[in-house]
């Protein structure tokens, strides 16, 4: 027997945008603000203004966790410390007509940028996270410990 609730007919995992009440983007802003959020909800349709979903390729696992009944499709994640190590961008050419911009430089920052749509319902979350990390690949120091 499931845990799903039986309401639900099927998991969504990402959607086009809808426009219906959504957030402007103006794509090369050169700030947060001018910018707008980038919003790829699948909780509340009409806010979405981008094509995709937030967590990216993680949504996969989301809708696992949510169709064996072990997550609640309206969690949010408790963003709190969660600021980026270092700082990336914005870089000039991010502004250029023209140029295409692979990454969202403040979209590790949301609620510094976007506390007021935040709290307005908007379900901002980050696009980007920005960490340290240190990689440590066994055979790859075995293979050099190896060539001395």
């Amino acid at each position: 027997m499931s845990s799903v609730p039986e309401t639900r007919s099927h998991i969504r995992l990402t959607s086009h945008s809808s426009g219906l009440g959504s957030l402007l983007i103006n794509w090369g802003a050169a700030s947060a603000l001018e910018r707008g959020p980038v919003v790829g909800t699948t909780t509340k349709r009409a806010h979405r203004n981008v094509i995709g979903t937030h967590s990216g390729s993680y949504s996969v696992y989301r809708a696992l966790a949510v169709a064996a009944g072990a997550l609640d499709p309206k969690h949010k994640a408790d963003l709190t410390n969660t600021s980026p190590t270092d700082r990336i961008g914005p870089h000039p050419s991010w502004t250029q007509p023209g140029k295409i911009v692979s990454l969202d430089p403040w979209g590790a920052e949301i609620g510094q940028y976007y506390g007021e749509q935040l709290a307005s319902g908007y379900d901002i979350r980050p696009t980007i996270a920005v960490t340290k990390a240190h990689v440590i690949l066994p055979e790859i120091m075995e293979a050099m410990q190896k060539a001395v």
